[in-house]
């Protein structure tokens, strides 16, 4: 179950409540429970905010774990960093992402682990669940939507397109001409945006080292702007 709740009380209230009505309807069996709860189970999961808020919390975090121990499920433990949300001043952060199983899905599946993955513009960590390392085949291809505000993009597809002169019957010919056409694209974007894919992977780095730094130190107001 993919879950996304709301910031106020009241609405993770109801989003809890039709967990558990859904489990009562389904009954027993292998769950996993993953996303954005809103909520902490921990003090400690929560960094950057004054008593007040954090008291303000509390009943939340009581509310919070009675419901994990309701429906039965185990807290994943998280890899790779501390925080999967940062609030934009560079001080607050918090663990409101997580990934929750069942021991049905244990069972079945087999222990997990949970990564805590790079951010880029988003103010969440993606979360990664893997169970064992799978081989998936070669990368696939992924198109880009602004290869369509290149003018050379159009000319490159029809130029390739025309010269794959191909027989046979009028699957394979379409079969093999996106193929070759997949190979040329693919030459083209290294060329064209090879930099700027690498510049992007570089920014994602240093967001990541300023998340790891301001988890265990107050950023000064420069590292908050660069970040």
């Amino acid at each position: 179950v993919n879950v996304y709740s709301k910031c106020e009380l009241e609405g993770k209230r109801r989003l809890w409540e039709t967990l558990r009505m859904s489990k009562g309807g389904f009954g027993r069996g292998a769950w996993c429970v993953i996303g954005d709860f809103n909520a902490v189970l921990h003090r400690e999961e929560r960094w950057g905010v004054n008593d007040i808020t954090f008291h303000s919390s509390s009943v939340e975090m009581v509310e919070f774990e009675a419901f994990v121990n309701h429906m039965e499920l185990e807290d994943i433990p998280s890899l790779g960093r501390k925080f999967t949300w940062f609030h934009s001043n560079g001080i607050s952060m918090s663990r409101i992402d997580r990934a929750m199983v069942s021991d049905e899905w244990i069972n079945f599946w087999g222990y997990p682990s949970l990564w805590i993955l790079p951010r880029s513009v988003s103010d969440h960590c993606a979360l990664l669940l893997r169970h064992n390392v799978v081989d998936w085949g070669p990368k696939p291809f992924r198109f880009k939507n602004h290869w369509l505000q290149n003018n050379e993009f159009k000319v490159l597809v029809e130029d390739s397109w025309r010269s794959q002169q191909l027989t046979g019957w009028m699957g394979f010919i379409l079969k093999e001409k996106l193929k070759g056409l997949k190979g040329v694209i693919r030459e083209w974007n290294k060329e064209a945006y090879g930099v700027l894919d690498s510049k992007i992977m570089l920014l994602v780095e240093e967001i990541k080292q300023k998340d790891l730094r301001g988890e265990a130190f107050v950023l000064t107001e420069e590292e908050v702007e660069l970040r």
